[in-house]
């Protein structure tokens, strides 16, 4: 090929997503499929998003996008804090992608866990930034006196994301209060929150990043979780209005959608969807945790909406992911996360939380 492609391009792996329903109907021929491998919300999207999809107008779609302007203004409210203070972009992966742009040069330094969201490595493979990888803990939590010892005068960035995918364990309020007094004023700290909702009611020690404001740090929070909106891909980041002004300025100037913001300004005032959500949630990974951990699986102490399965080895994985599939249990391998020996399970509605559990409760004997 004559055109020019650099190097760290070239490498990259490209992104698998996971299994659909309909590949499995046609690969084993069954038609009772439940999909729990994305993390998506098992009671779908808010009510009063739909509903406020339904009322859209012929404008709402002729007409180019204000750049995420009303939905900033709407979380500005909601969340207590400045207008300049939130940007909104095309889900917070992409916000993970403009900061790397924003806040970065080739060849700079970034400092996090092994094992954690697949969007990080994307991000910072396509910026050609180095990452500097802390194992995970013996308990798959991030290892934060290893994190802050890898801090040097090299570090542009520390990316946390708490609660952490796929493990979907936490950081502390003591860790992380221990990290905000170790880092320097020059390195920016990421707090990747999308799981917030789900694991502020799960960990009373979670510490919510917004209750700690610094000149150096920015969360990310998203609609695709919670609030089941995960089509329309739209997240927000908060920070000091300097950075965010940087954002906002340098991201694409239309985006997000004006329907990704009509249905999330709505999804915000359905108080009653949250909660139903967040309680399903609840008890549905109590349900995995607990029956997982009796049935003699190795699993990661979770607080997000996923149980991960840890099988020992990248072949024991790929073999209870296909043993799940052909009981119609559509699951995620995490080659991706670099975690091949892992297997991540999100948590479904009632009905289907009893069925996975059955059915690990019968494969367990192959793999004790």
């Amino acid at each position: 090929m004559s055109i020019f492609i650099p190097e760290h391009i070239q490498s990259l792996s490209p992104y698998t997503p996971g299994t659909s329903i309909k590949t499995v109907q046609e690969r084993h021929g069954i038609t009772d499929i439940v999909k729990l491998a994305s993390n998506e919300n098992p009671l779908g999207a808010s009510p009063k998003a739909l509903e406020a999809l339904r009322n859209i107008t012929s404008d709402d779609l002729s007409v180019y996008p204000d750049g995420g302007e009303f939905l900033c203004e709407a979380i500005a409210q909601r969340l207590n804090i400045k207008k300049n203070e939130v940007v909104c972009y095309n889900g917070s992966d992409a916000l993970l992608h403009l900061m790397m742009r924003c806040f970065t040069v080739p060849g700079d330094t970034i400092v996090s866990s092994e094992g954690t969201f697949v969007g990080y490595y994307v991000a910072t493979s396509i910026a050609n930034v180095k990452r500097v990888a802390i194992p995970l803990t013996e308990d798959y939590k991030f290892d934060i006196d290893g994190i802050i010892a890898a801090i040097d005068s090299t570090t542009r960035i520390v990316y946390i994301a708490n609660a952490n995918n796929p493990t979907g364990t936490h950081i502390t309020k003591v860790e992380f209060e221990k990290l905000l007094s170790a880092l320097p004023d020059s390195v920016l700290l990421i707090m990747d929150e999308a799981y917030y909702e789900y694991t502020e009611i799960i960990a009373d020690d979670y510490p919510n990043s917004l209750l700690y404001r610094r000149p150096n740090m920015i969360t990310l929070r998203t609609f695709s979780k919670v609030y089941g909106l995960a089509s329309l891909r739209v997240g927000y980041a908060i920070g000091p209005s300097e950075l965010i002004g940087v954002m906002s300025k340098s991201k694409l100037t239309f985006d997000p959608g004006t329907l990704s913001q009509i249905a999330a300004v709505a999804a915000m005032k359905d108080n009653d969807f949250l909660q139903a959500t967040v309680q399903l949630n609840k008890d549905g990974l109590s349900l995995f945790q607990d029956s997982f951990a009796k049935q003699g699986w190795k699993i990661s102490p979770s607080v997000a909406n996923f149980s991960m399965i840890d099988c020992g080895t990248e072949e024991k994985a790929i073999q209870l992911t296909n043993d799940l599939e052909k009981k119609g249990i559509i699951v995620r391998r995490l080659p991706g996360f670099k975690l091949p020996h892992c297997v991540r399970i999100s948590t479904g509605t009632q009905a289907t939380n009893e069925r996975v559990v059955s059915v690990m409760k019968e494969l367990i004997a192959y793999y004790a």
